[in-house]
């Protein structure tokens, strides 16, 4: 269940996100959005929408923190955000990629910190991470 409610939260920052160059939606149209997530296809029990367009910030909350906690949720309301980061980060990367800043074949060491080292035992590169293949993955052979 929880990976259905991350799942809706994303596809909505997906949805938001592509129509933001068209028109995005309004507020009341993305509690709607919200209130059927919630109320109609049970997807979680609280859900929080940050907007950011040409006409400033906006946040657009609906439901309760959890099933045993009638407290609403809102623009303060801490998330255990999981493994969601990744997905995050893969977007991230990809759009870096389109853009030229970043090359799939760099080694991430270029893009550390000064003093900060990989491991000695193999190098990483960003390819490597996207595809999931790092120190702790399943990948065993150098890249």
């Amino acid at each position: 269940m929880r990976r259905i409610r991350i799942l809706s939260s994303l596809i909505l920052a997906i949805v938001f996100t592509a129509r933001a160059e068209a028109q995005t939606p309004s507020d009341a149209e993305i509690r709607e959005i919200l209130i059927d997530r919630i109320d109609k296809y049970h997807d979680g029990v609280g859900i929080v929408v940050g907007v950011i367009d040409p006409g400033g910030r906006r946040i657009i909350s609906y439901g309760t923190i959890g099933v045993t906690d009638a407290r609403p949720v809102g623009g303060d309301t801490l998330y255990e955000i999981g493994s969601i980061t990744k997905i995050f980060t893969a977007l991230i990367l990809s759009d870096m990629v389109e853009r030229k800043e970043v090359a799939l074949t760099d080694p991430v060491a270029k893009y550390l910190p000064i003093g900060a080292k990989m491991p000695p035992r193999r190098r990483q590169t960003d390819h490597a991470l996207r595809s999931g293949h790092t120190p702790l993955g399943p990948a065993t052979h150098a890249i």
